[in-house]
Formats: C-alpha cells, structure tokens, sequence
C-alpha cells in the first residue's frame, strides 16, 4: 500500500468519526416519560413521639401502594418529575385495627448510571439491558375519608423515601438501544410518612 492510499484511508476514517460524532451532538437529549409503580410497603416501626391519642398509624399498619409520575428522562441516566400515590393502611392479623385510605403527592428521582465514554462520545452500547438504580421521593402524604385515626383530623406529614433496585431496558422502536429508555424495574428501600417507617418493595413500568 502506498503512501497515497495510507492517506486516503485516514481521510475517510476521520471523515467517518467526524458524521458519528456529528450525528451524536444532534440527537435529543430528554423524552417526556411516564412511570406507574405496584408496591407493598410492611410495617418496619412507628417514629418520632405519640399524640393524645396514640400514633396516626398504632395497630402495626402495613400498606398497599399505587404510584403515578410523570416527567422527562434526561440524557439516558436520569427521571426528573412528580407523582401523587394512594395507599391503603391495613393490618389484617388484629381484628381491632381499623383500615385506612391515604394519598401522597411527591417529587420523584431516579438515576441509572450505565453510560461509557468512548474518545470522548458519550454512548450506550446495544449489548446493555441492566443497570442500578437509585430513586428518591419527597413530598407530603395524608391519611382521608371516614377511616381517619379517631381524634386527629387531617394528619398531613412529610414524605420521604429512598430506594435501590435493579433497571432492566427493554427494545423499543426501529432504531438500536442507544435512546432506549423504556424500561422495567424493581426496587427495596426506606420511607417514612404518618409517623411510620416501612419497607418499600415495588415494581415500575417506566415508558
């Protein structure tokens, strides 16, 4: 091969570098996104000091949890957005516990890191299905209707939760897993709202 066609080669790869890297700069970075979540929430323990009348939640309340969100996915690795949640308190082993209904309204976080960086392109590669997750909410939950503890009203307290878990991709569209942000996932963690702690167990559809 002669100097000439070493020359060429370089040319038409540079060239070749040069569309990709292009190409990568004009794709978007965000997609409004939905999330929805199925969770159950045990009874890990009450926090915090007794009212008059007891704890909001005193009969070792666990809950049943249904979440909507809805927000952007930027660039592949984070969901920034809000949601409101509904919660049905029970404890089904004491007969004298009484039942509740509750709602949340939050902000909602979640983080994927599995992008790698190649000449300094950020992408992802096709063979990526899994990556950790991190989520975290902030809000205010409130217990409502008829079955709201005797003697409190309205128990409005803050919400907090934070969880880790496991992101699967799954194939969405004509295109490769490069904007792949469609995804199944389940997560374990920690939240606190009507004076409880809970172990938070959920699956999500994100899409």
């Amino acid at each position: 091969m002669n100097i000439k066609k070493v020359i060429l080669c370089a040319l038409l790869a540079l060239s070749s570098l040069g569309a990709q890297a292009q190409f990568s700069q004009m794709e978007k970075k965000s997609e409004f996104m939905l999330k929805v979540e199925a969770g159950y929430l045990p009874f890990m323990g009450n926090f915090g000091e007794a009212g008059d009348y007891g704890y909001y939640l005193n009969m070792f309340h666990s809950a049943a949890n249904l979440n909507f969100m809805l927000g952007a996915n930027l660039s592949q690795d984070w969901f920034i957005g809000g949601g409101a949640g509904f919660n049905y308190y029970h404890n089904f082993n004491q007969k004298e516990a009484v039942s509740h209904m509750g709602a949340n309204i939050f902000f909602d976080a979640d983080f994927r890191p599995i992008w790698q960086g190649l000449m300094g392109l950020d992408y992802q590669p096709a063979t990526i299905r899994w990556a950790p997750m991190f989520d975290l909410k902030l809000g205010v939950s409130t217990l409502f209707g008829d079955d709201e503890p005797a003697g409190y009203g309205l128990t409005l307290t803050p919400m907090l939760e934070g969880n880790v878990g496991i992101n699967y991709y799954y194939h969405h569209g004509l295109r490769d897993m490069k904007h792949n942000w469609h995804a199944f996932y389940v997560t374990i963690g920690v939240a606190y709202m009507q004076q409880t702690l809970f172990l938070p167990i959920r699956v999500g559809w994100r899409w």
